[in-house]
């Protein structure tokens, strides 16, 4: 049996959520506010089972790419079943900047 796991969104990445989907809101429509929340909930039934389904890097952050344009980072946190989401990243910044 397959434990499952929590997950706790960083203050951080809550703002960048409300602002992604703010800015979605503005320019786009609520048909895509509604996909981006969707794809988000399935990393979320996703990683929650299987959390290290995405490719962790050398400092043990995984990234889940839930959009063309955004990436969620998180780490596992094996000893407290938490998934601890850091950041939503906008991919079409240089990945330096999550440093």
């Amino acid at each position: 049996m397959r434990t499952s796991y929590n997950i706790l969104w960083s203050k951080e990445a809550k703002s960048q959520l409300t602002n992604i989907i703010t800015y979605l809101r503005s320019e786009w429509s609520e048909k895509e506010v509604d996909h981006f929340v969707s794809k988000l909930r399935s990393f979320e039934k996703i990683v929650v089972t299987f959390p290290e389904i995405y490719p962790a890097s050398k400092s043990g952050l995984r990234r889940a790419v839930i959009t063309p344009h955004n990436s969620v980072i998180y780490q596992v946190d094996k000893e407290n079943t938490l998934i601890r989401v850091y950041t939503i990243f906008d991919n079409r910044q240089h990945p330096d900047k999550l440093i």
